[in-house]
Formats: C-alpha cells, structure tokens, sequence
C-alpha cells in the first residue's frame, strides 16, 4: 500500500465523522430508538460513532448506515445505543419511587389480586443491568409471605444486549450497592470474592429480554395464559424511570400510549422525578402522594376528572332539605388559596415570581376540572418551595375529590407538619373521617378548625351537622346558633361556599330549617 492510499484511507475515515455525517447517525438512532440528541451535543457522538463504525468493518459512511438499518446490523445498533446512554442504576435507585411500591402500590395490588388468581405482572422497562427488577423482586417476597402460591412475572428489557447479560447473570460489585446496608445484602444476595450473586429465588421471578421500546411490540406477559388472547400483553405495573428525558415529546407522547396500552384497567406506571408530565401522560389518571406521582389507568371506563361521588358531588335528582345540607357540607371547601398566601419570603426573588405564575397556573387548572394538570404545576411549585403549605393541601384536596382518601391524608397530614395551625387541612381531613362515619375522629379535628379559626363557619355548620347525626342535639343546636351569628353580619348575598355558589341568605335558610329539626 502506498503512502498516498494511506493517507486517502485516513481521509476518508475521518469524513466518517463530519456534521454533516454524524447529523445523519443521529437522526437514524432518533428513528429507530427514540433517542435524540440535540445539535449542540452532536460533537459530543463523535468518538462512539466512529468506534461503531471500525468494529460494523463498513467499507465506507454509505454502507454503515445500511448496516445499521438492517436487521443483520442490529447488534452494532445496539451497541451503539449503549455507548451513547448512560447505564447508571443500583439496587432500590430512587428511594422515593420503591417506598410507593413498597408502602402503597404493591399493598394495594396484593389486596386485589388475593381473591382471584394470585397473579402479578410487572415490566421493568429500560431495566439497564438487572437492579431494578431484582429490587422489585426482593421487596415482592418481602410483602407476600407465601408468594410460591402466587404466579409473580417479572419481565425485564434492555435495548442494550451486553446490559441484559450482565442482567441474567445476576451477579453485582459493592458500587451496585451503594445506599443498601450490609444486613439487606448478606439476605439476599451470595458473596462470591468481590462480587455478589443473587438468590435463585429471587432470579426465577424474572425474565430478561433484549427489546426496543420504540420499535419493538410490547414484551408478552406469561401471566395472560390465565386470560384472553386479546390481553396477552396487559401488565399490571410498567415501570419506565430516566427513559423519554432522551426523547422528544412526540416520541414520549406514543411510548406513553403504548403504556397505556399495555396495562389492565387500575394498572400503574412509574416514570421518573423529571419526567412527571400531564400533557405526556394525558390518558392517566395522576396519583399523587408527598414523595412522587404514580400514573393510574382508570378502571372500568372511569371518566379521568370523575369525583367521587359522596364526597363532593351532589345528585341532580331531588333530595329532602334536611340530606342537601350534608351533600352540601361535603361539596364545599374553603376558597381558593390566594397567591399571596402560599410563598415563602425567605425564598429568592426570582424563585418567587416562578412560584406565583406556576401556583396560579394549577389554580387556573383547578379550577376548570383538569386536575391531573393542576397536579403537575402544583408538583413543580413544591419543586421550587417544598414548604409551600397551600399546594399541598390543593393536592390533598384533589386526592379526596378522586377518593383516594390514603393519599390524601397523607398530604392532609403533610400540612399540618409544615403549618400546625393550617384549618384547611383540618378541615379536608375531618371531611374524610365524615365520609368514612368516622364520626368522633371528625368532631376533633373540627374543633382544631375553631380553636384556630373562631370565625370559621363552615366548621361551625359541618360540627353541627355531625353531631345531629350522632344525636346530640344540644351540641348541634350550639353549633347552628354560633354560625348564625357569624352569617348575620355579612351581607346575604356574599358567597360562602364557591363550590355551590351558595349565598350567606341561602344558607342561613338552610341552618334555620336544621336548627328547627335538631
């Protein structure tokens, strides 16, 4: 070879890797994996791209890209997507996302599914070197004491072939450890020199596979030969973390409905902190609790935005006026949070502006019945002020409206931790004792609404109307007299309660009728 076809082959190779080439790879890898880079980290692909290409032994640019399109090239595909992404992870990554699992969905799941076929399925998507579906399948034996009774299928995929290896193997240095104590390792995993092997029990739970999340069908779920050919591939948890943050919103937008998709009716999907979106997630339903927000395919047809009926809705048909005042007290809430009530003014002016137009903009949300968008402002005003009182009792209020009552005594509670002296969550709390006849728990927590509030009419009438359910009479007739005073001095027709835009006038007609009935 001549020293003049060496220098045309270094040329020529180093061509491989201009703009213009290496805009070209990139868009092939958005196509085919979802995965996009922006022009301003294009430089950044170089040296992966033209290690790829040595190893694919292409002849020139025209046949690398041939070879990565093709299914024969598949594997350098492949190996390309894992120089480009990071495989970071370790076992119980996201603290906040496995106390959900662990502390609120897999209970509610196991409960569920322990009346019928005792089957579990989960997808850990995008699952890297195997911690995550390991972590699952750990914290599963832990809440099932005899899961052998029960069909559990843990399917994990990787687009990244030499991640799902090390996967199957199950076998992990200390750094994949980082975070976990040295009890929950020497439980659960063999030590083998420097490494850690996983238990067999532990492995037999889960099926690796090599998949694409862009192009590849969903994984079919082994679990569905108890079902119908139409829900073979239904699971009833998906779990998708730092995923789509490569992605562009349309790619999200489909793997979102493909998720959807994939899930039985009141299955979840995890995603990750960043990637909490409304707009991504449109079709679900947002569960939202003080650590993250899990996304719910509704159940049956639910309508997304559908209340729960006996807490704030009142039924069109006629009902007697002694009933109404009950459906009234549990469709009203206080008004709405005034912006300047919710900021902390230790906090940076800037933050501060932030926080005004993101809080108004979930009020505004709120407002008109999108809840799951308000969720999402809300989430990103905690983001900014994570003391800020009035948006987690908006998300507390939220959660009661959508019956999750769980969650939203979670958040209730997370008020009270902030402000003590916050009525509101009281209030929303004791509304949630009422729904549940829990009647005495109700009576005391409105009493705090008074103690902090002496003015508060609105716990004075739902105290009154508590204790004429619980037939003490004497008390409810106090109660009704204090309100009234209260109501005497506004003008009649100022609005109590925004909810039924129900006047001072209208109201005291109300207390006036159960007065005389108590």
């Amino acid at each position: 070879m001549t020293f003049y076809e060496i220098v045309m082959i270094v040329k020529e190779n180093r061509d491989i890797t201009n703009k213009e080439n290496l805009l070209i790879v990139r868009d092939l890898i958005q196509k085919r994996s979802g995965i996009f880079f922006p022009e301003s980290k294009i430089l950044t692909l170089e040296k992966s791209i033209y290690s790829n290409y040595l190893e694919s032994m292409a002849n020139n640019f025209n046949e690398y890209i041939l070879c990565l399109s093709s299914k024969n090239g598949d594997s350098y595909f492949r190996k390309l997507i894992s120089f480009l992404t990071t495989n970071e992870t370790y076992f119980f990554r996201g603290k906040a996302d496995f106390d959900i699992l662990k502390n609120i969905i897999f209970p509610e799941l196991i409960k569920r599914k322990s009346s019928n076929h005792r089957t579990i399925s989960i997808w850990s998507a995008a699952c890297s070197t195997g911690e995550e579906p390991y972590s699952l399948a750990i914290i599963l034996k832990e809440l099932i004491p005899k899961i052998e009774t029960w069909k559990i299928n843990i399917i994990a995929s990787d687009i990244d072939e030499t991640a799902i290896s090390t996967a199957r193997k199950g076998e992990y240095s200390q750094w994949s450890f980082r975070g976990v104590d040295t009890a929950t390792m020497n439980k659960y995993f063999y030590k083998k020199g420097d490494t850690y092997k996983i238990k067999e029990d532990y492995k037999t739970l889960i099926h690796f596979i090599n998949h694409n999340l862009i192009s590849d069908p969903p994984p079919a779920n082994e679990n569905d030969n108890l079902a119908s050919a139409d829900s073979k591939h239904e699971f009833d948890i998906i779990i998708c973390r730092n995923v789509t943050i490569y992605f562009k919103k349309e790619t999200t937008m489909n793997l979102a409905l493909k998720f959807y998709n994939s899930l039985n009716e009141g299955g979840y999907l995890v995603v990750g902190h960043t990637e909490y979106s409304a707009d991504n997630y449109s079709k679900f339903i947002s569960r939202v609790f003080p650590v993250g927000i899990v996304y719910q395919k509704a159940t049956n047809g639910a309508a997304k935005n559908k209340t729960t009926p006996e807490l704030i809705s009142i039924e069109k048909k006629q009902v007697k006026e002694t009933d109404k005042l009950l459906n009234i007290i549990k469709k009203s809430t206080p008004s709405l949070p005034k912006i300047s009530d919710n900021l902390n003014l230790h906090e940076h002016r800037n933050n501060l502006s932030e926080e005004k137009i993101i809080f108004n903009e979930a009020i505004k949300y709120y407002t008109n019945n999108n809840y799951d968008f308000a969720i999402d402002r809300f989430f990103k005003v905690l983001d900014i002020n994570p003391k800020n009182v009035r948006a987690s009792w908006m998300l507390c209020h939220i959660s009661a409206n959508r019956g999750h009552f769980e969650d939203a005594i979670k958040w209730g509670t997370r008020c009270i931790e902030i402000d003590p002296l916050f009525k509101e969550a009281y209030y929303s709390l004791a509304l949630i004792n009422l729904e549940r006849k829990e009647y005495n728990e109700a009576v005391e927590k409105l009493k705090k609404v008074i103690y902090i509030d002496p003015n508060f009419t609105l716990g004075y009438f739902t105290l009154g109307n508590i204790y004429t359910l619980m037939y003490l009479h004497s008390q409810a007739t106090d109660c009704f007299k204090i309100a009234i005073d209260i109501l005497s001095v506004k003008p009649s027709d100022e609005i109590v309660f925004q909810a039924e835009h129900l006047t001072v006038k209208e109201l005291l007609n109300l207390i006036e009728l159960k007065f005389r009935a108590s």
